[in-house]
């Protein structure tokens, strides 16, 4: 299960991508939900996959928004 959610995060986010953090936990729940994987996603689960995750703002409309650069280890 572990090897199918580290493929599609690496699908989805190349190095060097900055995310919202609010974006990058939906994506996350949307895979736990289609791979069947009973869990409800946060942003820290990014880093069991394989990811190191520096905080940035990330501008959006004019506000600055909390978000992560990721960076595959």
């Amino acid at each position: 299960m572990e090897n199918k959610i580290i493929y599609e995060l690496n699908k989805l986010y190349p190095t060097g991508i900055r995310v919202t953090n609010k974006d990058l936990k939906r994506s996350i729940q949307d895979i736990y939900d289609r791979l069947g994987y009973q869990a409800h996603a946060k942003g820290t689960d990014i880093l069991k996959y394989g990811y190191h995750a520096k905080k940035v703002k990330i501008r959006i409309d004019r506000k600055r928004v909390d978000g992560v650069e990721l960076a595959k280890i």
